[in-house]
């Protein structure tokens, strides 16, 4: 059965399994885009999108990535999503607010990257008006449902976003988070929530800029902490164009850092750690406390007052009224439009005076240095990402206090300028999924990462709605136990006549890679199959030969090097990355009077304009 048979029903989206087969040719980005079509016509009016992009766009954008060839773009093929309030060029944007729509005529630099990076546009999504609120009930365009009961709310404000990864309509999805939007739909639909630290990624392509500049940060949802921290890595960075953009965002480590073998974790000490009477959320949080404990952690309590305090100051004091500098227009304009809700919370932002928002950002401050030496003590804090859940018709009924309370573990962490990740923890008896939430000081993305991701495997959950298997990231990461890797530049490459050496010695592949500029590529005349030569020539620059890093047991590579035939032998190749890959290098004397093909970037691109 090929890949494309299973996709449309269940199928994974997660970047390893798409990745694996692209390179093996068994799928092929429009079987996917045209896949995850099927699936949004097959669930209905489900109120994920507001803006679907059509088919026919989505597939002539897969159809540009086929034509031009796999390459090292790290989001090559990838279908994401993204929240109704970013701009993307040529597409509308309305907050959730019908009567607001415009056309965007720009876009900022992390969604750019996205672009260039090889990813594929599937639609805008639904939202709580003006990204105000946790639940997903605050739109016009109807609410989103829990993937896993439509009678329970699917989490907001970035609800549409949530959903299109849970239920495996996209592999990622761009979201937005002051408060908590980017964290509590992943809690409720069992996928990962990465939230970063304010400022490290450019807010450019948000509406206005965003309506809490000073706090506000995009968010990535994806099914795994590896695909969400691949997205972090293209979209971070210092923008000079955006003034709360961060001058260090550029060295922020990203790479996921392994945990420590032993470590100290913070949890909410004493009666901070609130439930609000749900025994599924209080059992589940002990599990998660027993298996990060069981992980090699140590729990230590923390005096939570601090962070309770801060969680109030943001919509019970001064905060809100930075959302009147961009908003008290749209409540002039169109009050009768919004929200009930959300006009309502609106109305109040103007009551606040500059004497009030001085004394909040000093006590916000007095409150910060108070858990500094918290941070100090411990490698990550654990709290529930939200204390319980609610049905919809509870949020009709009560919408304001329900809202506060999914609040309490959220709203304080962009005040506090620290970053999160919020991953899956179990399931309840009533079948809805619960997740915890890994939080850690300024720039601290990659040590958290490490530990939420070790976690979310540990909890042998299956991903999003489908519950399909926890990829094997080990290709990507720490090398198989006894491996060595080699590079393949020819007929070895996934597809190729030789490539049936690789896999009958155990062979794994890891991942398409591309030389330094200094690297000339050959065809050899009268090889049987066909092969290329590839050498180094130091006073050449190109923009190298892409290539794909293999991994072999001992012996298998072993044997594989004793059979490559002259004029190929053995040296170590340079790769973009700075890395030195043992691979294919050819003898100066065979390449006398060869056709070089340098200029076709690889021998795929090659054997394509070449048939």
């Amino acid at each position: 059965m090929s890949d494309f048979e299973w996709l449309p029903e269940t199928g994974s989206l997660d970047f390893q399994t798409l990745k694996q087969g692209y390179v093996s040719g068994r799928l092929t980005p429009v079987e996917v885009v045209n896949a995850i079509y099927d699936r949004i016509e097959a669930r209905g009016d489900d109120h994920v999108w507001i803006y679907l992009v059509p088919r026919e766009e989505a597939i002539a954008a897969a159809q540009t990535l086929q034509d031009t060839g796999l390459d090292d773009r790290p989001l090559w093929g990838i279908p994401f999503s993204i929240k109704d309030c970013n701009d993307v060029i040529g597409l509308p944007t309305t907050n959730a607010l019908k009567e607001s729509a415009y056309i965007a005529e720009s876009t900022g630099q992390a969604v750019t990257r996205l672009f260039d990076s090889g990813a594929i546009l599937i639609g805008k999504t639904n939202m709580d008006q003006f990204g105000i609120g946790l639940v997903g009930m605050r739109t016009p365009y109807g609410a989103c449902s829990n993937v896993f009961d439509e009678d329970y709310i699917s989490g907001g404000s970035s609800s549409g976003s949530g959903v299109s990864v849970a239920a495996g309509l996209s592999s990622f999805s761009i979201a937005n988070d002051a408060a908590g939007s980017g964290r509590v739909p992943a809690g409720f639909n069992n996928i990962v929530g990465i939230k970063p630290t304010p400022g490290i990624i450019s807010n450019a392509c948000v509406s206005g800029g965003g309506c809490v500049k000073t706090i506000e940060t995009l968010s990535v949802f994806s099914l795994t902490v590896e695909d969400g921290m691949a997205v972090m890595r293209v979209i971070a960075g210092y923008d000079p164009d955006y003034p709360f953009s961060k001058p260090e965002a550029d060295n922020v480590p990203l790479d996921i850092k392994a945990p420590p073998p032993h470590f100290r974790f913070g949890i909410p000490a004493g009666d901070a750690l609130r439930f609000f009477g749900d025994k599924e959320a209080e059992r589940l949080f002990g599990e998660a406390v027993d298996r990060l404990t069981a992980m090699g952690g140590e729990p230590v309590p923390v005096d939570f007052g601090p962070f309770e305090e801060t969680q109030r100051i943001l919509y019970d004091g001064p905060w809100i009224s930075e959302r009147a500098l961009s908003l008290d227009k749209m409540l002039a304009e169109y009050g009768d439009a919004i929200h009930p809700v959300t006009r309502g919370i609106l109305e109040n932002s103007g009551q606040y005076s500059a004497l009030d928002t001085f004394r909040a950002i000093h006590r916000i401050a007095e409150l910060k240095c108070q858990t500094r030496p918290v941070w100090n003590d411990i490698a990550v804090l654990l709290v529930p990402t939200t204390p319980t859940i609610y049905k919809k018709s509870e949020i009709l009924e009560d919408p304001v206090a329900l809202n506060a309370k999914l609040g309490i573990y959220t709203n304080f962490v962009n005040l506090m300028g620290l970053c999160g990740v919020a991953v899956p923890n179990g399931f309840r008896v009533d079948g809805l999924p619960s997740g915890v939430t890994f939080l850690g000081p300024s720039f601290s993305e990659a040590s958290i990462a490490g530990i939420a991701a070790a976690f979310h495997r540990e909890t042998g959950l299956g991903l999003g709605k489908n519950l399909n298997a926890y990829p094997d990231y080990q290709h990507d990461g720490q090398l198989p136990v006894d491996h060595r890797e080699i590079a393949v530049v020819g007929a070895h490459l996934s597809g190729m006549p030789l490539n049936h050496e690789l896999t009958e010695r155990g062979g794994v592949f890891r991942h398409v890679a591309r030389t330094t500029p200094d690297y000339r590529l050959y065809s050899l005349d009268g090889t049987v199959p066909a092969k290329p030569g590839m050498q180094r020539d130091p006073q050449f620059s190109g923009t190298g030969i892409e290539l794909e890093i293999w991994s072999l047991p001992l012996e298998g590579f072993a044997d594989f090097v004793e059979r490559i035939p002259q004029p190929l032998g053995l040296g170590k190749i340079t790769m973009t990355d700075g890395r030195q890959v043992s691979g294919f290098l050819c003898e100066a004397a065979a390449l006398v009077g060869a056709r070089e093909i340098t200029e076709y970037g690889g021998w795929r691109g090659f054997k394509a304009a070449n048939p």
